[in-house]
């Protein structure tokens, strides 16, 4: 999941940093098997110390999206993909979430509805297209988030450490990573709204008494992206560099799959669609608070 939410200079240059690298990496800009470069030049790039990138870069290989090792390198295990069944293409194919996120902040008014445990990933690929808006790149006029996430009183079976479910530091660093990246994609969709004319940005977050399975994206009401949680053992580092062996989930473990509606109404793509927007929608009038 990452590491807390220090408020700290320190704690939102890791976040900052770690974000880059992830929709880097989630969007293909680093081929599986391929290093990223040098602890230095990225130190470098970024405006941020080698201790910093060796933090980011460790929590990263916990994630298992690298591995890194000292004197190799950090070479890139996995990226982001998601099956989808788009019907240009009648054979199932291979495309990655960043830009799927990138053609619906194309349209003019761009809706994201999301369910998720924590946020990161989606705070990661906004604040790309947050960018691009600011570069003048693309210029939608409207956007709306709706994000619903667990309540923080919401009892969660993980992550913990096993032989140690008294313990609740796991789950207060889940909430830290949370409230992390909620506060911050409201932040700076508020900034864009203020510094970019005729940009009406909001966005509202709802929280529900339980837990997802899996995550949830609904871009502009037209396409559905999802996959299940997967739980699975592996180490974690808290906000004061203490690293615990827990069971907790991971969204990049499981198989993302994408369908958008098509001409046809009544086809399987489109009344998916429909059924997780309907879905969603009542949740969000009826169980959210």
């Amino acid at each position: 999941m990452g590491t807390g939410s220090a408020v700290d200079e320190g704690g939102r240059k890791f976040q900052e940093l770690k974000s880059a690298l992830l929709a880097e990496i989630t969007e293909g800009e680093y081929d599986e098997g391929t290093l990223l470069p040098p602890q230095r030049e990225l130190a470098t790039q970024y405006n941020v110390s080698r201790d910093t990138v060796q933090r980011v870069l460790m929590v990263l290989a916990e994630e298992g999206w690298i591995d890194s090792r000292q004197g190799r390198g950090s070479v890139v295990l996995r990226t982001q993909t998601v099956r989808s069944s788009a019907r240009e293409n009648a054979t199932v194919r291979r495309v990655t979430l960043g830009p799927l996120i990138a053609a619906a902040f194309r349209a003019p008014d761009v809706s994201l509805d999301a369910f998720t445990l924590t946020s990161e990933v989606l705070y990661t690929h906004v604040r790309v297209q947050e960018e691009l808006i600011r570069a003048r790149e693309i210029r939608p006029a409207t956007i709306t988030v709706r994000m619903l996430v667990p309540d923080d009183d919401q009892p969660m079976p993980f992550p913990y450490a096993p032989g140690a479910r008294h313990d609740d530091r796991p789950q207060r660093h889940l909430r830290g990573i949370r409230k992390y990246h909620t506060e911050n994609l409201v932040r700076r969709l508020a900034e864009l709204e203020r510094d970019t004319p005729g940009l009406t940005a909001t966005v509202e977050i709802r929280r529900v008494p339980f837990v997802p399975y899996s995550k949830l994206y609904i871009f502009n009401g037209a396409e559905v992206v999802t996959g299940p949680y997967v739980p699975s053992e592996r180490p974690i580092t808290l906000d004061d560099g203490t690293t615990l062996d827990v069971v907790d989930v991971m969204g990049f473990d499981s198989t993302l799959t994408h369908c958008a509606k098509d001409s046809d109404p009544d086809s399987q793509d489109s009344l998916i669609v429909s059924s997780w927007q309907r879905w969603f929608d009542s949740t969000w009038r009826l169980l959210a608070t």
